[in-house]
């Protein structure tokens, strides 16, 4: 679609007020707006702006983290299933799991914290138990792919509420966030705005079920990492 097909789209949307969730938890908010815009990806293509722009949906005033992509590859310098064995915990579906949020500032519960090698151009993930490095992820890769999958980025904002269990949202802010630097992208892992999301668990056979760990920041921190920012309503 163009990007004034888009805007009409989205003032549209904005103009039907709250509108009820069918899937409830933190996916809901995507697969409401998805279905409103008559989306099913979660890019999609603005020939008129050079090319597809990823869609990311956000409550307004919630502390939350936006996943902006996920890595792994060839960064772990520990056995992934030793580290849950170790640190992780019964999950609610009786599983040794392990999920949490690992930032640069403080030891999180399991011990868990990121330090940054600048002269080897590193994000490393430490344990206050361990001697060695349990995982390095490289700045470049870590940038690169930031500045690839995230080039154009068309964050929605919505109020909600919760009627009766049910959620609701109003989706009446968007904007289109474009020409992020990998140089901003470091500097929010410095500032602390940055962090990395642990998710895996152990499978009945023992070996590892990991969906990727997310690198998160919040809403109002994800604008900084964009050189160009337009409200679109």
């Amino acid at each position: 679609m163009q990007l004034k097909e888009l805007i009409k789209k989205l003032e549209a949307l904005e103009q039907k007020g709250y509108l009820e969730t069918s899937r409830q938890g933190p996916t809901g908010i995507g697969h409401l707006l998805e279905k409103e815009m008559g989306l099913f990806e979660n890019n999609i293509p603005i020939p008129d702006i050079g090319g597809r722009v990823e869609l990311k949906a956000t409550r307004r005033n919630v502390n939350s983290l936006i996943t902006l992509f996920t890595f792994n590859k060839g960064v772990w310098l520990v056995k992934q299933n030793n580290i849950i064995e170790k640190y992780g915990y019964k999950d609610d579906r009786g599983r040794q799991a392990l999920y949490n949020i690992v930032n640069k500032k403080t030891p999180n519960s399991q011990g868990f914290y990121l330090i940054s090698d600048p002269e080897r151009h590193l994000i490393i993930l430490k344990n206050i138990y361990e001697d060695v490095n349990i995982a390095e992820w490289s700045t470049y890769v870590i940038a690169g792919k930031f500045m690839t999958k995230l080039d154009r980025l068309l964050l929605i904002i919505a109020d909600n509420k919760i009627e009766n269990g049910k959620e609701y949202f109003h989706f009446n802010e968007a904007y289109l966030l474009e020409n992020p630097t990998p140089e901003r992208f470091l500097l929010a892992f410095e500032k602390n705005e940055l962090m990395i999301d642990l998710r895996m668990h152990l499978k009945p056979s023992g070996g590892v079920r990991n969906h990727g760990t997310g690198f998160r920041i919040s809403e109002k921190n994800l604008v900084d990492l964009y050189e160009k920012k337009k409200r679109l309503i």
